[in-house]
This record gives structure tokens, sequence and C-alpha cells, in this order.
């Protein structure tokens, strides 16, 4: 049978006296309320208010917030903190004057921190932290922050989108200010999620201050699918830029086009899937205009391109110039070299190179080339003495060593046959 124990007014007396003696020796004593739940009758109104409410200031004091209550200029990627110097946390709710949450964790009964994740700028935050002491008092402390104001946002866009491309074709991001930042350039390829349908090694480098290009360590696999993620909050672009937005592009990988035009025997081989489809006589760059070694890639199609000798720096009224609509155009390199038709070398074209850098092709050869070619296939140019220019767009990914590639991770879709987790592309 339980038994009820009485609170009686000789107890009472008991624990006064007690306590008067504990003080006399030199003891701190904190006179503790009991909770409502318990059996112990109440005692007389405001006979137990003034020491609990000590006892709850102190609790509401020893609440430690970062950033610190009444902070201005916030990063946007700063961590959220509490901690409790006495007693143990019971809640901490974060959010935003309009009411956006953010997320955290409990990382023992005195710590909380956010979860990774970016604030908005030029905001307010509040922070409601609850702290219970040892009485099973509950206290609340409130703390608000204000977030830095970006002097500009940083943007970015992927191609290719929605296409089906060659298996030389990079991941190129363009971003709409320069970043200049080593340390922000490093972070931002946190902010960008490749996943493959097949998962190879790939890497990273910056061609300028504001474009980033992605591709794999070889040509990419046939029928490979890839998706790029970026999610640019929160990250801190430099000089005061920051990241803002994200976007997603797909893209497939088609059959393996793989053409070498040799300038030395004035043959190009066309394969398709490693076997040969063609070999055409061409006629490439004369000795003053040769054609630019190198591994190039189809930057784009055209089936009539108006050329004008005077966008090279040669008059179209002298000997040398031109202005001509030429038709089956394909395009690999910046500097505007083409594999084209050429009704006017065809007497040349299998063993003299009289063009003015294009690779000519007869008008049925061209036509045939144009139409089995597509963005991002691999047209190799040997042979000739010109070496490839890094800064073309026709041939810097390929012919940038790979040791100059920042590895990266690369995620595997998910599903029975393929793995879900990143694997790094620094292996293989």
């Amino acid at each position: 049978m339980r038994h009820r124990r009485t609170r009686t007014q000789w107890s009472g007396g008991v624990i006064a006296t007690l306590m008067a003696c504990m003080l006399c020796a030199g003891v701190a004593v904190t006179y503790v309320a009991l909770s409502r739940s318990s059996t112990f009758p109440a005692s007389p109104a405001g006979a137990e208010t003034a020491t609990p409410r000590v006892d709850r200031a102190a609790l509401a004091a020893a609440v430690n917030f970062d950033p610190k209550p009444g902070a201005d200029d916030i990063a946007l990627d700063a961590p959220i903190a509490v901690s409790a110097g006495s007693g143990n946390l019971f809640s901490v709710r974060v959010a935003s004057a309009a009411g956006w949450p953010v997320t955290g964790e409990l990382t023992s009964a005195k710590a909380w921190h956010s979860n990774a994740g970016a604030l908005l700028p030029g905001t307010e935050y509040r922070i409601v932290a609850t702290v219970s002491g040892p009485s099973g008092a509950r206290v609340t402390s409130t703390s608000t922050f204000h977030t830095l104001t970006p002097s500009a946002n940083v943007t970015a866009t992927i191609f290719p989108n929605a296409l089906t491309v060659g298996v030389a074709q990079p991941v190129v991001i363009r971003f709409n200010h320069d970043i200049t930042n080593p340390l922000s350039r490093a972070v931002v390829l946190s902010h960008f999620t490749i996943t493959e349908s097949i998962p190879v090694p790939g890497g990273w480098h910056w061609f300028s201050n504001n474009e980033l290009h992605f591709r794999p360590k070889s040509f990419w696999p046939t029928g490979e699918k890839i998706t790029v993620v970026s999610a640019l909050d929160g990250w801190s672009a430099g000089d005061g830029l920051w990241g803002s937005g994200g976007a997603t592009a797909n893209f497939t990988i088609g059959p393996s086009h793989v053409s070498v035009a040799n300038l030395a025997t004035d043959v190009m081989t066309v394969t398709e899937n490693g076997k040969v489809i063609a070999m055409y006589p061409f006629s490439g760059g004369r000795s003053t205009d040769p054609t630019m070694n190198g591994t190039h890639i189809v930057l784009d199609r055209e089936s009539v391109v108006r050329m004008i000798s005077s966008s090279n720096g040669v008059p179209v009224d002298s000997p040398d110039g031109y202005d001509e609509l030429v038709y089956s155009d394909v395009h690999i390199t910046d500097s505007g070299e083409y594999v084209h038709a050429a009704p006017w070398s065809v007497t040349s074209q299998g063993h003299t190179n009289v063009s003015h850098g294009c690779v000519n092709l007869s008008p049925a050869d061209a036509l045939a080339f144009f139409n089995f070619s597509r963005v991002g296939d691999v047209v190799m140019v040997a042979g000739g003495p010109r070496p490839p220019a890094r800064g073309d767009h026709g041939v810097m990914d390929w012919d940038t060593a790979w040791t100059q590639w920042t590895p990266a991770h690369v995620h595997a879709v998910a599903g029975p046959h393929a793995a879900s987790v990143h694997r790094s592309a620094a292996a293989g």
C-alpha cells in the first residue's frame, strides 16, 4: 500500500532550522520552488517567489548566442549556435521576421547549431531559446541579428541543357560577374552537383574569371546521361558579391563521332563508335594560314555562313580577300575555322593545302559531314605546324593537361544498377 507523506509544521520548522545553520556555516542556499505536480501543499502567496526569480534570471543570463544579440551585416553562410551556460536547452527556434525557419539540431543537452544552409540577405532573424533549470523551471531568452545586403548577386548559366551532344562536350558554366577570389573559386565547386548514369572521373577548370568548365577525364561513354545542379545561395563570391539562385541542366551523350584530319596526308578519317564510315580528301590551311592542331570539339553548325576576310584583318579587295556565302559549315574554333564545302578548291583537296585555315571538303562530302555532326563531336587536327591556342573554345578543354584540372566528385543515378553514393573523380 502506498503511503502519502504529508508536510507538517514540524518538518517545515526543521527545514528552516537546517537552512539557518547552513547559512551560518557559509554555504549558499537557493530555495527551489516545487512543481505544481508535487503532492506537497502550496506555500502561502509570495513565500516562494523571490529566489526562483533569481534562478530564472540566472538561467536566462547564461544563454549564449552566436551571432551576438543585435549583430549586423552577418554573412549569408554564417552558422548559428546557441549554448546554455547553466541548465539544459529545452528548445531552440530560429526564423526570419517573415517566418522562414532555419533548421538545426541539439549536439548535446547544452548546445544547438544550425544545419548547413544559406541565410536570406538583408533580413532580420530571431532566435528563441528555452532553457530548463535543475528546479524544473523553464525560461526563454531571445536574440535578433541582421544579415548583410550583397553589393551584387552572382548567378550562373549551364550549357548544355536538353540536348544530345558528342562525347567531348564539356559542361560550361558562365557567371554574370568575374570571380577573382581564389577561396571563392574553390568553394563554389561544392555548390554544383554532377550526377551521371555511368559514373566516370571528371574535373573542374577555370578558363577565365567568369567561365568554369567540367569535363570527364576521357571522352564520355555513349549513352551517358548527365544532370548538373547549381545552388549558389549562401556562397561568398568575394568583394561583397554573393551567389543567388540555382539551375538544373540535363543532357545525353550520343554516338561516339571522332574524325581525324591529317594535314600531312590531306585525308580526314571519320568514325562512329570506333568504326570507319568515311574517308574524305580535304584541303587544309596553307603555309601562311595553317589550320590549328589539336583535339577540337564541334562548337556549332550552320547551313550557310557569310565569310568575310576583313573579319580576320584581310581587306576584301586585296588579292587574298574574300566575301563568300559558304555552305555546310561545322564550326571548330573561336578563330573562325570550319569544316565546310569549298567547291573552289576541289582540285586541291586530297593533296595540297590552300585554304585560309578551314578544312575544305567537296560540296557532297561537306553536306554528309554536316548531317553527321553534332555539338561536342571530336575533330582532331594533326600534322600541321600551328599549336593549339589555349584560350580557344575549340581546343581548350582537351588540350589542357588533365593535371591542371581539379578532381571533382560525381554522383551515380540512384537505382538497382547504380551506386547511390558519390565517387571521387580523382580515382582512375
